[in-house]
């Protein structure tokens, strides 16, 4: 399939490319990815400048090792190692703790170590996420990530909607296996926040 003489490849044809130096395939991910995962980090971080300087070293490290490293789903890697990258800054960096004081955002019943504690939570669910089968992986993300329907999904992917439940069905199976550490968060915080 062509796009404006360009031709069109999928994440692993690009990661493949990719390892064999092709800087071609490293422009075509960067131009894929960088608008998404700055809008990520920026949700969560608010700067501008650091969220630019967060997905400039992501790339430069893709770039740098890729050789080494053994990507098997690019969209997850590159979401979760954005999270992993803001969840650093803000836990080393001083001056982002007013994101910890936003009260007319956080309801009242958070405090730092809840926050911190749906940060990790969410650093775990990206992982986990980035461990699916690829089909299950596109349509937790395009349910949960992208708001869609499961109607929606069935038909972007021309697949019946009872296959977008099941396979949403076995991704929460798979994730809770990772949550269980934080069910008694996850009760509190259910609890007190009512």
């Amino acid at each position: 399939m062509q796009v404006q003489g360009t031709p069109v490849f999928t994440d692993q044809e690009l990661l493949e490319k990719l390892r064999q130096d092709d800087a071609d395939a490293f422009e075509n991910i960067y131009k894929k990815y960088f608008s998404r995962l700055y809008a990520h980090a920026y949700k969560l971080l608010k700067d501008k400048d650091a969220c630019k300087d967060i997905i400039q070293e992501i790339f430069s490290q893709l770039w740098f090792k890729r050789h080494t490293q053994e990507i098997k789903a690019l969209d997850a890697y590159l979401y979760a190692a954005t999270r992993f990258q803001v969840f650093k800054i803000i836990r080393s960096n001083r001056s982002y703790e007013n994101l910890f004081d936003v009260e007319d955002e956080l309801p009242a019943c958070r405090n730092t170590e809840s926050v911190i504690n749906e940060k990790e939570m969410a650093l775990t669910l990206f992982n986990g996420v980035a461990q699916l089968p690829e089909k299950c992986r596109t349509i937790f993300y395009m349910s949960r990530m992208e708001y869609l329907s499961n109607k929606d999904i069935a038909l972007k992917l021309s697949i019946a909607p009872k296959t977008v439940e099941n396979q949403l069905t076995i991704a929460f199976r798979k994730l809770r296996v990772n949550f269980r550490d934080y069910l008694p968060a996850l009760i509190l915080m259910a609890y007190c926040c009512r």
